[in-house]
C-alpha cells in the first residue's frame, strides 16, 4: 500500500508539472509586424537624363541590422518590437547577370521609421534618385540629336539614325538597320568623355535597347596624341522586349587608364541570315560615375 500511496503522488506531482510544460512545448507565437514594400520610385534632378530605371532587388535593414534581400512588390516580416529605422537600398543585376545582384552605388537609398509591433502593418512606397556626387559624362536619348555620329567602320550604309519607329521613352529611339549593304557598324558617340575616374570609384554604362541581332558593346581609349585603342568586352544577345543593362565599366577605366573614351557598338549581318534586314534601337543610353 505504501508504494501504491508514492505511486498516487507522483502521478499528481507528474500532472501538474506538465499543466504549465504545454506552453514550454508549445509556446504562444508572437505576431510580427508586417511590412508591404512597394517597387522603388525614381526622381530625377535636371541634367540626368529621363526614363525608367530597372531597380531589381532591395536590401532591407532594420537598425542596420540586414534582414534580406527581395523583389517588390513583397512582404516582410519582423519581429521586434517599438519604433524601428528601417533602411531600403535599391539594387540591380550587376553586368545583366542574374546571379549578380548588387546594391547599385549610384543610387540613394531610403529610410523610414516605424512603430514596429504585434500584428501591425505599414505600407512603405520607397524612393530613390541619383546620388548628389554623382557625374554624368555621357547623355543621350536621342530627342534633340543623336550623339552616335562617329562611324568606325568602311560601310557607309550602316548608321545610327534618330527614329520614331520604336521608342522606349520620349519621342526617339537610336535605331541601326543591319542589312545586306550594311553589313557591319562599329560606331561611337561624337565627342569622347574626359575626367573618368582611373582610382577605382565606380563608373557605369547605362542603356536601354531592343535588338534582333546580336551586338557587341565596347570602349574606345584615346590617348593625348591622338591614338585610340578599342576593346570589345561585351555580348548583348537578342531581346524581343526593351531591356536595361547596367554594365560595370570599373575595371576598364582604372587598368587601361586613358585621358579620354568613347562608347562602341558593333553589330554584323549574319551569313546564314534569314531576313533582308535585323533591328537593332538604343535609347536613354548614359556613363554615370561617382
Amino acid at each position: 500500500m505504501k508504494n501504491k500511496g508514492y505511486s498516487l503522488s507522483g502521478l499528481v506531482v507528474m500532472m501538474l508539472l506538465l499543466l504549465p510544460g504545454c506552453n514550454i512545448i508549445n509556446p504562444e507565437e508572437t505576431i510580427p509586424t508586417r511590412i508591404h514594400l512597394k517597387p522603388f520610385e525614381f526622381q530625377f534632378q535636371p541634367g540626368q537624363g529621363m526614363g525608367p530605371q530597372r531597380i531589381s532587388e532591395v536590401w532591407v535593414y532594420a537598425n542596420s541590422n540586414y534582414l534580406g534581400t527581395f523583389a517588390p512588390p513583397v512582404d516582410i516580416y519582423f519581429l521586434g518590437e517599438g519604433p524601428t529605422q528601417f533602411s531600403f537600398r535599391p539594387g540591380i543585376r550587376n553586368n545583366g547577370i542574374l546571379s549578380d545582384a548588387i546594391i547599385y552605388p549610384m543610387y540613394t537609398g531610403y529610410t523610414e521609421t516605424l512603430e514596429a509591433s504585434p500584428g501591425a502593418v505599414f505600407e512603405v512606397a520607397p524612393v530613390t534618385r541619383y546620388r548628389p556626387e554623382a557625374f554624368f559624362s555621357l547623355l543621350a536619348d536621342f530627342e534633340m540629336s543623336n550623339e552616335f555620329v562617329d562611324n568606325r567602320d568602311t560601310v557607309s550604309a550602316s548608321m545610327v539614325v534618330r527614329s520614331t519607329t520604336d521608342v522606349f521613352d520620349g519621342e526617339y529611339s537610336g535605331h541601326i538597320r543591319m542589312t545586306p549593304e550594311a553589313s557591319f557598324i562599329e560606331v561611337g558617340h561624337a565627342v569622347p568623355m574626359s575626367g573618368l575616374p582611373t582610382d577605382g570609384k565606380p563608373t557605369y554604362l547605362e542603356l536601354w535597347y531592343k535588338s534582333e541581332i546580336e551586338m557587341s558593346i565596347g570602349i574606345l581609349g584615346i590617348n593625348l596624341g591622338g591614338q585610340s585603342f578599342s576593346n570589345f568586352f561585351y555580348l548583348v544577345r537578342p531581346s524581343a522586349e526593351w531591356n536595361m543593362l547596367y554594365i560595370d565599366l570599373t575595371e576598364f577605366i582604372r587598368l587601361s587608364d586613358f585621358p579620354a573614351y568613347k562608347v562602341l557598338f558593333r553589330s554584323l549581318y549574319p551569313a546564314n541570315a534569314t531576313a533582308p534586314e535585323y533591328n537593332i534601337f538604343l535609347d536613354n543610353i548614359k556613363v554615370v560615375h561617382l
